[in-house]
């Protein structure tokens, strides 16, 4: 069964399923119907005596329900059965849609970040690319999953990726902002907030002393964000939180808006905590592994993502992202499972690269001892130079 995590210790819950799958019908229908996951994570149980816990499937993945008896569905995939809550499931029409949860709606709003529609509500089937800022109907939501109209195409969309027209949306590619920082401000007066850095694309007002974070800078314009939301205000119009004017701090990202390096930049320095040497030491590695690229294959199909995690760190990320609920091609879940890897089983990493100094020497530093210590790549000592090289002679010097 894909995605199943690893095998873990029986749960209470399986007796009283082990019941229920008694009670199921001795000859079951070939066809059943078709139905995907509606909670974030799905227990799986295995479909005989003594019905151990297999795993978790991920919201939206698609199965086939051959038979319910009271609260207990026998559900196959890929040619394998299991036994779950008939409750963590949606039937699915004809046509592929899964039944929505809440009444249907016909309401405009735009994606807040790059993000994916899928033709099914299942992260296993054909998507499209869509760009922050688009505009989209949203027809109804099941969960985290959002049933939406896009360009008279219908599909589904993860519902947080969504925000209403004056919520604000992600920067769009010609709005590069010159710095990032991540610094905590506040609204120094009540203040308008936009979509998109030239004032368009749906507003909203602030009131004086919100608390929000200021992502970048280009010119006297601000990119800010709040719980989620991200937007673009006068720069004047904010200050320190604390103390001091918002244009005080200005750390240069080089990397283009909106490009998957822009992001991993901004997760590292903020998220992470690091420098800018510490993060374009790792940034090199990620360079070499994957030209930043959160689909890329390695190693013939062994080794998976920005990172290229080999093997059974892939088989982690996998699992990882199972169990939260996440989409593990995706870069944003890639970022999250790096953090969890570097304050996990790499936390001495993780603590060498807070310690790296701000310097092109501290770069090269950062590289080398990323690739040595955490990627580990073949010929581990001549990689490991040439990427702390790449860091500190190319990327320190954008």
């Amino acid at each position: 069964m894909n995605n199943l995590c690893k095998p873990s210790k029986l749960l209470a819950v399986l007796l009283a399923l082990a019941l229920l799958l008694a009670a199921l019908p001795a000859a079951l229908a070939e066809g059943g119907f078709k139905a995907v996951v509606a909670v974030d994570s799905m227990k799986v149980y295995a479909e005989k005596a003594p019905h151990d816990y297999i795993g978790a499937l991920p919201r939206g993945t698609a199965v086939t329900v051959k038979a319910v008896s009271g609260s207990a569905a026998l559900i196959s995939l890929n040619g394998k059965t299991g036994v779950a809550r008939a409750e963590e499931l949606s039937p699915v029409d004809e046509a592929g849609d899964a039944a929505d949860t809440t009444a249907q709606t016909s309401k405009p709003m735009v994606a807040n970040r790059q993000t994916r529609i899928y033709k099914k509500a299942s992260t296993a089937s054909g998507y499209s690319a869509v760009q922050a800022g688009d505009a989209v109907t949203l027809l109804g939501v099941n969960g985290k999953c959002a049933k939406v109209s896009l360009n008279g195409k219908v599909g589904y969309m993860v519902y947080s990726h969504l925000s209403e027209p004056g919520a604000v949306a992600v920067e769009t590619p010609d709005a590069t902002p010159a710095s990032t920082m991540n610094m905590p401000v506040v609204t120094a007066r009540a203040a308008r907030v936009s979509a998109k850095a030239d004032g368009s694309g749906g507003s909203a007002t602030l009131q004086k002393g919100e608390k929000l974070t200021l992502l970048a800078v280009k010119g006297e314009r601000a990119m800010v964000e709040k719980g989620g939301a991200i937007g673009f205000m006068d720069l004047a119009d904010l200050e320190k939180d604390g103390s001091g004017s918002a244009s005080a701090v200005r750390t240069g990202n080089p990397f283009a808006s909106g490009s998957n390096e822009h992001a991993i930049y901004a997760f590292l320095t903020g998220e992470l905590g690091y420098n800018r040497a510490a993060a374009m030491g790792v940034m090199a590695n990620i360079k070499y592994e994957s030209s930043y690229q959160p689909g890329d294959v390695g190693d013939g199909g062994t080794s998976y993502g920005i990172c290229q995690w080999h093997a059974g760190r892939k088989t982690n990320l996998m699992d990882y992202c199972a169990e939260n609920g996440l989409d593990y091609t995706a870069l944003d879940a890639q970022l999250k499972f790096l953090k969890y890897e570097l304050t996990g089983r790499y936390a001495s990493v993780h603590s060498y690269m807070k310690g790296v100094e701000n310097t092109a020497e501290g770069a090269y530093d950062a590289g080398y001892y990323f690739c040595f210590n955490f990627e580990a790549p073949a010929a581990r000592t001549s990689q490991s130079t040439k990427r702390g090289e790449y860091a500190k002679n190319t990327l320190f010097e954008m």
